[in-house]
């Protein structure tokens, strides 16, 4: 029985469903503010959400879309990966390439198939999220080893592209989207350098040349906060908005400390568990709000962190999600 379990554990865990979760964060979090705009009572939606069909499309849609890329990110990052001690499903012979591939290839069929029917708003972020997760890992654009192309992927990708998505099943203005959204995409733009601080070393040898690789660990930190102090801008001016976020410069204020004391920890030289505390605050603390705009949430990431914590105990002997001496096995970047 234990055998079969962790077998269907590797099924369920080289799609890496832990790195989804700040995806679903934002999605949600952009879902709460197009249903307040859209004159819906503000309050906690019941254990069924009361959603319009095209928000669990769209969910349906961006998570396949997600989960595509990170398949095919592990394809093409093996020998990263295997210096970084991570990705263990192809490094470890755990699948084959032709088996990873072919469960992107089905993966991006579900997209497809979400995509059609997803309401008319939702069609251009999800559009430009299939285009960055395949640019992100796929030759000859490889934005994933590009400096700053990298940071500015990652930042759009998940900041942005997530919230409006989530936001236009609700309403669809996109103008008021992107302006809710502009907070979040410094804030994933500060937590995705401490993701590649984590892996500098192994990335150098590699020869996978990252933001981080560039202008090293170090400014690597500095830049996290300053992004993420920069965040409090949009963060005050959307707050003031009449349907504005009232948490967004609350999370860019207490992300800006974690970030400023990883940078202060990583100039003594303790960088990976620095980075691999901001990168697990930074995901605490926009999944809170999400999980208080929809309850329901909880009934999904709860049995997904303990099942990670058995899989990956029984399967590699790490703790996943665990603390910061794990930091190579907290982010699938």
């Amino acid at each position: 029985m234990k055998r079969f379990l962790i077998r269907l554990g590797d099924y369920v865990f080289v799609m890496r469903p832990l790195i989804l979760v700040p995806a679903w964060s934002f999605y949600l979090l952009g879902a709460a503010a197009g249903r307040r705009m859209s004159g819906v009572e503000s309050r906690p939606a019941v254990l069924v959400p009361d959603a319009p069909d095209s928000f669990y499309y769209g969910l349906g849609c961006l998570t396949a879309i997600l989960i595509t890329a990170y398949l095919l990110n592990q394809v093409f990052d093996q020998e990263s990966d295997r210096i970084n001690d991570k990705g263990h499903f192809l490094t470890r012979g755990i699948f084959s390439v032709r088996t990873v591939a072919l469960m992107a290839l089905v993966t991006f069929m579900i997209a497809s198939y979400f995509f059609r029917l997803v309401d008319d708003a939702q069609r251009l972020p999800l559009l430009i999220a299939v285009v960055l997760s395949l640019a992100y890992s796929l030759p000859p654009l490889r934005l994933v080893a590009r400096p700053f192309a990298d940071l500015l992927a990652n930042a759009i990708g998940y900041g942005g592209v997530a919230y409006v998505a989530g936001f236009a099943a609700w309403h669809p203005s996109a103008a008021d989207a992107s302006l809710l959204a502009l907070p979040y995409v410094f804030l994933v733009g500060a937590t995705f350098l401490h993701t590649t601080i984590m892996d500098v070393e192994g990335d150098k040898r590699s020869g996978k040349i990252t933001t981080s690789v560039v202008i090293g660990a170090a400014p690597s930190a500095v830049l996290a906060w300053v992004l993420a102090a920069a965040g409090l801008v949009p963060a005050l001016a959307v707050s003031l908005a009449r349907f504005g976020d009232r948490l967004a410069p609350m999370i860019l204020a207490v992300s800006t400390a974690v970030f400023v004391h990883a940078a202060v920890r990583a100039r003594r030289s303790e960088g990976d568990a620095a980075s691999s505390n901001a990168v697990q605050w930074a995901t605490v603390l926009i999944t809170i709000p999400a999980v208080i705009a929809w309850p329901v949430y909880l009934l999904l990431l709860l049995p997904l962190v303990v099942a990670a914590r058995l899989y990956y105990r029984a399967r590699f002997g790490i703790n996943y999600p665990g603390p910061a001496a794990s930091a190579r096995h907290q982010t699938g970047a």
